[in-house]
């Protein structure tokens, strides 16, 4: 009964692909991972394959999603500090529930009236993107010899976003204070953001949180914090949301560094695989799904069309586009990055497919390096995700890059359907 209710959740999917499959070892490798999209951005150096002899970057195209941030909504925050400052009153509360109590509080009180905002980790992770940026392409960003150096930076109009985007612009400036940069933040850049409608919530809800009720004992989690059973089970509304509510917390607190707090004692390395793999394929489903890849069409239309002017001559040597998870996950679907497509309809077996933590991080980026030969004219493409090489469906006969008239087709093929 359980596999098929999975399925037929499932069923509004065209497909999901193989980009950042992931293994339980590899998940438990690094405890930042159980954060999914709250991870913070981590960047590790890896080799990128160099243009062909005579081939000199000109121009790059990107997206990136805003860096580290508190949690957007008050209720994840507000929810457990109100049930645990109860049971602290009523002194119902274990070593770790008095701990937690302590913890939630100093983390509630640091994001009241900042949800959603960026904080200070999640721009340097932006200036340190533009950085890596003018170092790895510096004919992009050169001023020299009277050559001009004119950037086009657009944002939501969230305030995280038109932040995430000053710390970028900032750097860039730094490094090369006679690059022009044009920015804007206005309502017109709609295709920046999430523009989709309703997908069936009720049946996602239902099938995650099955998920969790039949793979976690939250009785047991709960006398770990509480020293009374009856004042949990009548002061706990929901367990599963507790614990929720909790996890998300846990996971955020990595892009505050400074708080200095870690939650990292409150569950067990199965508990957290248990919530973040229920996590994991709810936005999965969101944001594979063919509603939300449609809906990002007008953002690779934008990205051709930029694209182009720019090969034509329009002066603008990169395109720097700064949105949401939202937005970045379904593009990087509709793109077919990274693999071919898979559909996995097994709640316990998506994250072998599909990982949020590696396709949307905080800071998550895209960038579409292009090349041109002066002596031919030839225009290749390089395609980065997340300062990562990556690969599309295109056939090339140079590895890593993909000529632009056949890397044009194949995404002008995929805006028809």
């Amino acid at each position: 009964m359980k596999k098929v209710i999975y399925i037929s959740v499932l069923l509004s999917l065209s497909s999901a692909f193989i980009l950042a499959q992931t293994t339980r070892e590899e998940f438990f490798s690094d405890s930042r991972h159980a954060a999914g999209i709250y991870q913070q951005y981590i960047y590790v150096e890896t080799p990128i394959t160099p243009a062909p002899r005579g081939y000199k970057p000109f121009y790059i195209s990107h997206y990136g999603r805003h860096g580290s941030r508190w949690l957007s909504s008050p209720s994840p925050y507000v929810n457990p500090d109100t049930i645990l400052c109860k049971a602290h009153a009523a002194g119902k509360l274990t070593a770790l529930g008095e701990s937690l109590y302590e913890r939630v509080g100093i983390a509630a009180a640091d994001a009241y009236m900042r949800y959603g905002d960026l904080s200070e980790l999640g721009a340097l992770e932006h200036r340190d993107i533009a950085e890596r940026m003018f170092y790895s392409f510096p004919e992009v960003f050169s001023t020299k010899k009277g050559r001009e150096c004119n950037i086009y930076s657009r944002s939501t109009t969230v305030p995280r976003c038109i932040l995430s985007m000053a710390a970028n612009n900032e750097r860039l400036k730094e490094l090369n204070p006679e690059i022009n940069m044009t920015r804007e933040a206005t309502a017109r850049n709609s295709y920046l953001n999430n523009a989709y409608g309703p997908y069936n919530r009720d049946s996602l809800n239902a099938v995650t949180n099955r998920f969790l009720e039949e793979n976690l004992d939250s009785e047991h989690f709960l006398s770990t914090v509480f020293t009374d059973a009856e004042y949990a089970k009548e002061n706990v509304a929901s367990s599963i949301s507790f614990m929720n509510d909790l996890y998300a917390i846990a996971s955020d607190l990595q892009d505050i560094p400074e708080l200095n707090i870690s939650m990292s004692d409150v569950f067990s390395r199965e508990e957290l695989f248990i919530m973040w793999q229920a996590s994991n394929f709810r936005r999965y489903y969101y944001f594979t799904g063919q509603e939300a890849q449609d809906s990002t069409k007008l953002l690779l239309r934008d990205i051709l069309d930029c694209a182009e002017e720019a090969i034509e001559g329009n002066n603008i040597s990169a395109d720097l586009r700064f949105g949401h998870d939202t937005y970045i996950s379904p593009l990087v679907a509709l793109m077919d990055i990274n693999g071919a497509f898979r559909q996995e309809p097994d709640i316990e077996k998506v994250y072998t497919a599909w990982s949020d933590f590696k396709v949307s991080p905080m800071g998550a980026n895209l960038q579409l390096i292009f090349f041109r030969n002066d002596r031919t004219g030839d225009i290749i493409v390089k395609v980065l995700h997340c300062e990562k090489e990556a690969v599309i469906p295109v056939e090339t006969d140079i590895p890593t890059f993909y000529h632009w008239e056949d890397f044009k087709a194949y995404y002008e093929g995929k805006l028809k359907k």
